[in-house]
């Protein structure tokens, strides 16, 4: 049903070709003639849409101290911890991928439900407490206003900028998701694993194209890797397409002696992605794939398939591209699956809707938060 006031039309749900024509005769017709449609014609020729645009400046009035709060506690955590940037800008990955960019990555689970973050392929996500923190003082400076959605975008856009890449501006306005399963990110999510053409199809499910997917996985230019994602090119023989150098680390790194001869992986340990500039955003990430230091399945196969190798040839040798396409993928994949308008909500705090149901979400992180 649809309510007009004035130019003004509120939607609840798309009307019916036989509730249009009932309309027609009532007064609300000159208003709502073209709700099917998404908008509606009221006052002349203007129209508003039900879910309004994403803006960068969103939130120039509401919250004007919404990207100096970011900023700050992204750069005091980091001062704490030169690794933190890495994890905050794979959570706006894994949010989007997932039902879209909703904030649902960062719901806990329930007695009742296993959430996003605990599917076995978000393992290796963290650093949830730096948008529990940020979120604690937006809601201090201008409460219920800035989403959980917008907080994990804007995090990932400055978590770039500290690690020395460019400050690339986001448009806002999304809002919070009400549900989050693990199941869904289990299907959603790009796996390690996945070739060229297994990544195309995943990426082309959500808008994405194979500049998007040779620009996006520059990402990989900061953070870390687990052993456990890496078993599939390191056993039961090493994959012979890795630096003989880097070869030997990775099995140092992960195996009990070094060795093959007893395979007992340690899914616990770490290494870099990019074992140059490990904590800098540039586009060494594409001179790594050149020169065998791919790490991933899904980073190497970039190389290997003639539909991809051009752009990483082009990123590996002007950086400036480089920059300027990913700001271009991360802008696009930062619309997939909004939420905007009067859709979904504005979480309180993230990792549990706001609502009355007494099974709520516990939060099981003790967080001392600090005003340094």
């Amino acid at each position: 049903m649809a309510a007009c006031f004035g130019s003004r039309c509120f939607w609840f749900k798309i009307l019916q070709a036989e509730e249009l024509k009932n309309m027609a005769s009532s007064s609300w017709a000159s208003c709502c003639t073209l709700l099917i449609l998404g908008f509606c014609i009221g006052g002349g020729s203007s129209f508003q849409y039900l879910n309004p645009p994403l803006r960068v400046d969103f939130y120039a009035q509401s919250c004007p101290q919404f990207s100096k709060i970011v900023e700050d506690r992204v750069a005091y955590y980091s001062s704490l911890d030169g690794t933190t940037p890495a994890p905050l800008l794979r959570l706006f990955f894994h949010d989007c991928f997932v039902q879209g960019c909703d904030g649902s990555v960062l719901i806990n689970s329930t007695t009742k439900n296993s959430a996003e973050k605990d599917a076995d392929i978000n393992f290796s996500i963290g650093n949830f407490f730096v948008l529990d923190d940020i979120k604690r003082k937006l809601e201090e400076e201008c409460p219920n206003t800035v989403s959980c959605a917008d907080v994990i975008a804007l995090t990932a856009v400055y978590s770039i900028k500290q690690a020395g890449g460019p400050l690339y501006q986001i448009e806002l306005g999304r809002r919070d998701a009400l549900t989050s399963y693990a199941p869904s990110a289990e299907t959603l999510l790009p796996a390690f694993n996945l070739t060229v053409n297994g990544l195309l199809e995943n990426l082309a499910n959500v808008g994405l194209d194979e500049t998007d997917l040779v620009a996006l996985s520059g990402a990989h230019t900061i953070g870390q890797g687990h052993c456990e994602s890496i078993v599939n090119r390191i056993g039961p023989h090493v994959d012979g397409q890795y630096h003989k150098g880097y070869q030997q680390q990775l099995l140092a790194n992960c195996t009990d002696d070094g060795s093959l001869r007893y395979p007992n992986y340690d899914n616990n340990t770490q290494f870099f992605n990019d074992p140059i500039t490990p904590l800098v955003f540039d586009n060494q990430y594409y001179k790594n794939l050149k020169l065998g230091y791919g790490l991933f399945t899904s980073d190497v196969s970039l190389y290997n398939d003639p539909r991809t190798r051009n752009l990483v040839d082009l990123y590996a040798k002007n950086q400036s591209a480089f920059f300027h396409q990913f700001g271009i993928s991360l802008q696009k994949m930062g619309t997939i699956g909004i939420l905007t308008g009067t859709q979904g909500q504005i979480r309180k705090q993230c990792w549990v809707r706001n609502s009355n149901n007494a099974d709520y979400a516990f939060n099981p992180d003790s967080l001392q938060f600090t005003d340094s």
